[in-house]
């Protein structure tokens, strides 16, 4: 009996089981996430399905480190010494120079805005991390920082072509939110496309994820040939030729090759079609 009440507890509201580094690290990522929001002690453990008496724990376990501090009304926010690290790692994290050149060039040549967008699996979601505005007036700018689906557009779906089976199966067999009435959300007809980005080695879309935005990109590949973003362009519909869509595919491909050799370190591999490629 001692055994199965044992086995009965380990097995119920896992949640409530997590370390408490996690559970601080939810705390940031739900504040970073927020805005300038500041939380209760209350609402913070409703979110993370906690007491009110263990929120107040982790908190102020976070606020002797200077994660997080409190407003004049009590409730709690950001702290200064969160903002510091951040700021630090923002200034020493490689990958704005290692981006950089690259999509000013891609820019130039194009004369269009590119970017560079990153994934993270476990979200099964993806963030433009930065981009490099065209000249032209009319032009679309890249919402920065924030967590995107990955099956609208180009710039997700030359991600999603890539990860892992399961993983994109999960993503194309679960909820698909039409962004705009081009937004593909048939899992079938995904699963297809998916396919023949893989084939060609980038995705092209027309105003799936911003209605009148035409985008091209291609996946970047990391450490043993994971992807772990892609770069691309986004064109008004009104200013795309379709004639130079060959030669736009080109740069975005080189684009995505170069920042491929500089995360992996060498040239990178093409991607193995996989038996239902053929």
């Amino acid at each position: 009996m001692a055994t199965q009440n044992t086995t009965q507890d380990t097995g119920a509201a896992p949640e409530r089981q997590r370390h408490p580094l996690a559970r601080g690290i939810e705390i940031i990522t739900l504040m970073i996430d927020g805005g300038e929001k500041a939380y209760g002690v209350r609402e913070i453990g409703n979110r993370l399905g906690v007491s009110a008496s263990t929120a107040h724990r982790l908190l102020g376990d976070l606020e002797e480190l200077g994660m997080v501090g409190r407003t004049p009304a009590g409730n709690y926010r950001l702290g200064m010494e969160f903002l510091r690290l951040a700021w630090t790692a923002n200034a020493r994290f490689p990958l704005r120079e290692a981006a950089l050149d690259i999509l000013s060039d891609l820019a130039q040549g194009s004369g269009e805005s590119s970017f560079f967008a990153v994934v993270n699996e476990q979200r099964r979601q993806m963030m433009f991390a930065m981009s490099v505005e065209s000249s032209h007036p009319l032009r679309y700018t890249v919402p920065q920082g924030v967590w995107l689906p990955l099956h609208a557009g180009a710039s997700g779906l030359a991600i999603l072509a890539f990860l892992p089976p399961e993983t994109q199966h999960a993503i194309t067999h679960g909820k698909l939110d039409a962004l705009t009435d081009r937004t593909w959300i048939d899992p079938d007809r995904l699963a297809e496309r998916l396919a023949g980005i893989r084939r060609d080695g980038y995705a092209i879309s027309h105003g799936e994820r911003i209605d009148g935005a035409i985008a091209i990109a291609a996946p970047v590949l990391g450490p043993s040939n994971v992807v772990i973003g892609d770069v691309g362009i986004t064109i008004p519909e009104t200013r795309f030729n379709a004639a130079s869509t060959q030669e736009l595919t080109a740069l975005v491909l080189k684009a995505a090759e170069a920042l491929t050799a500089r995360f992996t370190g060498n040239r990178p591999e093409a991607p193995e079609a996989e038996p239902d490629d053929v």
